[in-house]
C-alpha cells in the first residue's frame, strides 16, 4: 500500500493508495467510494484486489478524509466536482500511464450511481456496482423515509449556512459534506428517479453507457430497496447487466447490508464474486 497525491483535472491536490499487485498485473482497479466515507474504509478489500493480481487504487473526494485541508466550511465542492474532477482525473491517469491494461471500477453506492457519467468513462473496461441504488424518497426503506423529511427540509437547510457545511458527522447521519454537494444530493433524493431526473443528462448517459456491468444488491441493506436499484440498473440499454441480489443467509453470513460487503468477514463468502467476475473480464 502506497500513498500517492495526484492532481484533480483543476490541479487540486487529492490523496490516493495505490495496492500493487502481487504477481503477473491483470489490470487496474479502482474503488470509488460512498457518499461521505473514507478511503481508509475500503483498505481490506483493496489488498485482496492485489493478491489477485490487480493493482488497486482507492482516492478521497476533495473535502474527505485525506483530501480534506484546512476547514471544510472552505471546500466549495459539489457532486459534479467530485465526478468530473476527481473521480475522473484518477481513471485518466492510471489509463494513460498503463494503457497495455484495462481499468476497472469497484463503484460502491455513489461511486457506482455515478459512473455512467464520467467523462472518460469509454475508457472503462468495466463496471461493480456494490449496493447502489436510487436515493429517492419512493426507493429508501420505512426507517430512513420517517427520518429524511427532517434531513432535507430541516437539517440541510439550516445546518449548512450556519455550519458553512452538512455536519452530518456530529449528527450521526450520513457524515460531513461539502455545503453545495449536500444540496445537489438532495435534489437528487427530492426527484422520483433520483439522479436519473436531479441531474440533467443523467438518464442519457446511463442509456448510451456501453461496458460490462456486474451489480450486486443485497437483501438486508437497511438503507436502499432493491426497486429502486432495479430501476437504475434498467437505466442500462446497451448492454445486459448481470445483477444478483444476495441473501446474507446463502453465503452463511448474518448480516451484509449496505456496508458489510467490504468488511473483512466477507472476504471469503462475496469477494470471489467480484474477482471471479474481473478474471473473466480481463481476458475478453
Amino acid at each position: 500500500m502506497k500513498p500517492i497525491v495526484f492532481a484533480a483535472t483543476d490541479g487540486r491536490a487529492l490523496a490516493a493508495y495505490r495496492f500493487d499487485a502481487e504477481g503477473p498485473v491483470k489490470g487496474n482497479v479502482i474503488i470509488a467510494a460512498a457518499m461521505a466515507v473514507p478511503q481508509s474504509f475500503y483498505a481490506a478489500f483493496a489488498g485482496h484486489l492485489a493478491t489477485c493480481g490487480y493493482t488497486a487504487w482507492t482516492f478521497d473526494y476533495r473535502g474527505i478524509g485525506e483530501s480534506l485541508t484546512g476547514s471544510l466550511r472552505h471546500v466549495k465542492a459539489d457532486l459534479s466536482d467530485w465526478l468530473t474532477k476527481d473521480y475522473d482525473a484518477l481513471l485518466l491517469q492510471i489509463s494513460e500511464t498503463s494503457p497495455q491494461r484495462p481499468v476497472f471500477v469497484v463503484g460502491h453506492s455513489f461511486g457506482g450511481q455515478v459512473a455512467p457519467l464520467l467523462p472518460s468513462r469509454e475508457r472503462l473496461a468495466g463496471l461493480v456496482n456494490i449496493a447502489v441504488g436510487s436515493g429517492s424518497m419512493r426507493h429508501i426503506t420505512p426507517r430512513i423515509r420517517r427520518s429524511a423529511p427532517l434531513m432535507w427540509h430541516v437539517l440541510a437547510p439550516v445546518l449548512c449556512p450556519v455550519f458553512g457545511y452538512f455536519p452530518g458527522a456530529r449528527l450521526g447521519v450520513i457524515g460531513d459534506l461539502p455545503t453545495a454537494a449536500m444540496f445537489q444530493w438532495r435534489r437528487w433524493c427530492l426527484t422520483p428517479d433520483y439522479l436519473l431526473t436531479g441531474e440533467p443528462g443523467a438518464r442519457e448517459a446511463y442509456a448510451s453507457a456501453d461496458y460490462p456491468v456486474l451489480a450486486l444488491t443485497f437483501a438486508d441493506d437497511e438503507m436502499l430497496l432493491e426497486d429502486g436499484s432495479r430501476l437504475l440498473h434498467a437505466a442500462y440499454l446497451r448492454r445486459p447487466v448481470d445483477y444478483r441480489v444476495l441473501e446474507p443467509a446463502e453465503y452463511d453470513l448474518p448480516r451484509i447490508g449496505h456496508f458489510g460487503f467490504f468488511k473483512p468477514q466477507s472476504e471469503a463468502a462475496l469477494w470471489p464474486l467480484v474477482t471471479d467476475w474481473l478474471d473473466r473480464e480481463a481476458c475478453r
